[in-house]
């Protein structure tokens, strides 16, 4: 941003973000200006404030977006709820004219609408999922459903054409855990 205001040259076409905000206030968005062990003091010795801090930097986080896509970059969500709670901290994420905060309406595509188009309909990834406890032993459970949910959906027969990228996903839910493959606050993506 500081570079655009300085010079008008826009150096970023394309822009995303790949925060954890589906827990922004335990871990998955860090406030701007405190480091992690800051952050992490803060968010134990005062919550209330991390929460305040962090709703901070989303506002100031969504005015440079808006800033640069007011100046030719492309933003899409990447569908970690950023556009969500940025509008529950106050910042500018609705469409132009949409003034109502439970529209759902946002000023940006997700990357599922955007990007991925129609793949789900195929019933292929990616995928992801979300432990809100936080607890690895949920998140193997998570898996392990997941995983009978495919099973399930390859029994009852599949397309030839994607049954490759069935069995794809499958090999992945099945070692995620294996693999270490968490993101943010016990999330699969």
């Amino acid at each position: 941003v500081k570079h655009y205001e300085s010079t008008g040259e826009l150096l970023a076409d394309l822009g995303s973000d790949q925060t954890s905000c589906h827990n922004p206030f335990n871990g998955g968005y860090y406030p701007v200006h405190y480091n992690y062990e800051e952050s992490q003091l803060m968010l134990k010795k005062d919550p209330e404030e991390f929460k305040r801090k962090v709703q901070e930097s989303l506002r100031r986080h969504v005015t440079a977006v808006n800033k640069l896509s007011d100046a030719g970059m492309y933003f899409f969500d990447y569908g970690n709820a950023f556009l969500l709670e940025s509008r529950r901290a106050g910042a500018n994420v609705n469409r132009p004219g949409d003034n109502d905060p439970d529209s759902g309406k946002f000023r940006y595509p997700s990357y599922v609408q955007d990007i991925m188009g129609d793949i789900f309909s195929l019933g292929f990834g990616p995928f992801r999922w979300v432990c809100t406890s936080g607890n690895p032993e949920d998140l193997q459970k998570t898996d392990q459903l997941a995983a009978e949910v495919m099973q399930e959906i390859i029994d009852e027969g599949i397309p030839k054409e994607i049954e490759q990228q069935y069995q794809d996903n499958m090999k992945w839910i099945k070692e995620a855990g294996k693999h270490k493959m968490v993101v943010g606050s016990q999330a699969r993506s």
